[in-house]
């Protein structure tokens, strides 16, 4: 151990040779980065008023700005916790996407046990996701919170335990830029400023993150330190979006807790060749209708997997392979299931017992359930008892029907899919208006004939009479007639033929 702290501290030396020069100095050659990137939630982890509010600037009461699509709530902000910009805040931690958190001046977090603002009294962590306000929460009304390197580790660019960021308070610990900057994921940049090439920069930095050389990467794993010669994308993104570099994923309250991917992504086996990039444009923005996700599932690897199968047109992969079964600020509805953050376990078991552990600590990882979503947030996040959203509410019992041959797959092996059998399923969404999804499946190339009738056994129309691939297939009728007219609200059925196989379903068309 002696021999490595003593390596390590030689790598650091070397890496930390150069200077770090701001965000902004990236500007001059790399303006389309810096664009995305100044629109995206990194920037935003942390303004401090000393370091001028952050790249926006100050707005007109003395406060950060955000951007102008950010439905964070900031004008109430200070009236709600009676404070001021100016005189009693010196920073916001937050405030982009989920939540935010107030600094007082004297480094203490708002409403904790020994700010000079609201001491005690909570009342101090303004939720907002998804554009709506959620309303106050009370954070750690009892504790000393600080803002030292224990929180700002991951919130800002070049983080240490060294030295303080506001004058007059000792002990806290510096930062060269508050937000997760341009030199956080490339490192220093003074070289590379002044002659600017491939060479003097890092593609990606794994030191912006110092201390993970005490923390325990998944037990069997072992130690990894960061590497001066390493391309880890994984590690990079990993070293913040954690809860401790270890295996077992953390959850409470029913969610999983915030800051996992890294954890859920050790269990990726087959996804194993993939990093955060293989997704994700790391400069741009996921929320706030961003496209930091610049690659679908279907579009390279599940060619095979029809995203809509049984599912309406807007239903995608996600929906049930990244469900929103983690929560940083608010748990949506009522179900139970739906959370504010997506899950990156991706593969889901198909039964009815939860994904947690008896004591809801954490994610169920064993010889009978290896770390994978259960259906309560793949299938009832939406398909819940919520009157409004034209969703089919479900059982746990009718989940684990449908979803046991949703890709009318029994393979094992998701990239190679077998399909054993016809099926035709409910269309969907039952009752409609105006436009209904039906979904069936061929074990062989056949001739397929789908009909429409109405409660006499009239034909209404026929949808499909030719010849169809072994595979998945969505046929979407629009409630016309072979005419071209529109039917009546009431009953239908759809029923599908082939020389082998009938089968018929009842549908409600509303007005």
């Amino acid at each position: 151990m002696k021999r490595m702290i003593v390596t390590l501290s030689c790598m650091f030396s070397m890496v930390f040779s150069q200077d770090y020069v701001g965000s902004a100095n990236c500007q001059v050659c790399h303006a389309d980065h810096y664009t995305d990137w100044s629109g995206s939630g990194h920037p935003f982890k942390a303004n401090i008023k000393s370091q001028g509010w952050n790249i926006l600037g100050a707005a007109a009461d003395g406060g950060p700005q955000f951007p102008s699509f950010v439905s964070n709530y900031r004008d109430t902000w200070m009236d709600t916790i009676n404070a001021s910009w100016l005189d009693d805040i010196t920073g916001v931690i937050g405030g982009f996407g989920w939540k935010a958190r107030f600094i007082d001046n004297t480094g203490k977090i708002v409403g904790t046990a020994n700010s000079i603002v609201n001491q005690g009294l909570g009342h101090n962590q303004m939720n907002f996701y998804g554009g709506e306000e959620w309303g106050w929460k009370d954070y750690h009304p009892s504790d000393d919170k600080t803002y030292n390197y224990g929180c700002f580790r991951c919130h800002t660019t070049a983080p240490t335990t060294d030295g303080t960021w506001l004058d007059g308070v000792t002990g806290l610990g510096t930062f060269v830029e508050d937000g997760v900057g341009c030199e956080a994921c490339h490192g220093p940049g003074s070289d590379h400023v002044s002659d600017p090439n491939a060479s003097n920069i890092d593609l990606v930095y794994e030191f912006n993150i110092t201390d993970t050389t005490g923390l325990d990467f998944g037990g069997t794993l072992g130690v990894i330190p960061p590497d001066p010669n390493g391309n880890s994308v994984n590690y990079l993104c990993g070293s913040c979006h954690n809860r401790g570099f270890n295996a077992p994923i953390e959850a409470k309250g029913g969610y999983i807790k915030h800051h996992e991917p890294w954890e859920e992504s050790l269990t990726w086996d087959g996804h194993s060749f993939m990093s955060c990039t293989t997704c994700h444009e790391p400069h741009k923005r996921v929320v706030w209708d961003g496209d930091g996700v610049d690659l679908t599932c279907t579009e390279s690897c599940h060619s095979t997997h029809l995203a809509n199968t049984n599912h309406s047109s807007s239903a995608t992969c996600v929906d049930c392979h990244m469900p929103f079964a983690g929560k940083s600020a608010v748990a949506r509805g009522e179900s139970g299931f739906k959370g504010d953050i997506r899950s990156h376990l991706f593969k889901i078991t198909v039964n009815a017992d939860p994904m947690f552990t008896e004591d809801g600590s954490f994610v169920r990882d064993d010889e009978t359930r290896p770390a994978s979503l259960d259906l309560g947030f793949s299938c009832l996040g939406c398909h819940n008892d919520d009157p409004n959203d034209n969703i089919p509410d479900k059982t746990m019992e009718e989940a684990v029907a449908s979803a046991a041959n949703m890709h009318g797959t029994v393979s094992t092996d998701p990239y190679n899919p077998v399909v054993n059998q016809y099926t035709l399923e409910q269309n969907y969404p039952n009752p409609f208006n105006p436009s209904t999804n039906i979904s069936f499946t061929l074990p062989k190339e056949d001739q397929v004939q789908l009909t429409i009738y109405d409660v006499s056994g009239k034909r209404v129309n026929t949808l499909a009479q030719k010849s169809y691939e072994a595979g998945q297939h969505v046929i979407t009728w629009n409630g016309f007639t072979e005419i071209g007219t529109l039917v009546p609200a009431g009953i239908y059925f759809a029923e599908m033929s082939t020389p082998d196989f009938r089968k018929t379903i009842k549908m409600v068309f509303m007005k």
